[in-house]
């Protein structure tokens, strides 16, 4: 299989997503002419919450949110002179982010991996865990 020259980078504003910006630079993980994608992803407001606010106010709530998480990853990247984009969505992490990197037809996805342990992953799970479950191209953990 092959696939593109852009590197998806899911990001949870954590300083493991950092470590894991940090990997793509050092490691020279993208190659000439591809772009990184930054990609956190908001869990939706449960839909009883919903009913109480506003479409801007939720809206709003989503901007925030991610541009808390986003900004931390891309400042390394950019820092680094690394051409990358940021992009938030909205659902279940996991799925998104393996929707999103088959959309681009992602060379790779990398991701922090938060290292809970392997006792706690296995009774809820990580994202991480789904997402290589779920992707069908390289998958990258940073410790």
């Amino acid at each position: 299989m092959t696939f593109g020259k852009d590197i998806v980078l899911a990001t949870d504003g954590s300083d493991f997503s950092q470590q894991a910006a940090r990997t793509i630079v050092l490691a020279g993980l993208l190659p000439d002419g591809g772009t990184v994608h930054v990609v956190y992803v908001v869990a939706p407001l449960p839909a009883h919450a919903m009913r109480y606010l506003n479409r801007e106010t939720v809206q709003d709530w989503y901007a925030d949110e991610a541009a808390k998480a986003l900004e931390p990853a891309a400042a390394v990247l950019e820092a680094a002179g690394v051409a990358c984009v940021t992009q938030s969505l909205v659902g279940a992490a996991a799925q998104e982010i393996v929707r999103y990197a088959d959309a681009i037809d992602a060379r790779m996805i990398v991701m922090g991996a938060h290292g809970r342990g392997m006792v706690l992953d296995a009774v809820i799970g990580s994202v991480a865990g789904r997402v290589l479950s779920f992707a069908k191209r390289p998958v990258l953990l940073v410790p």
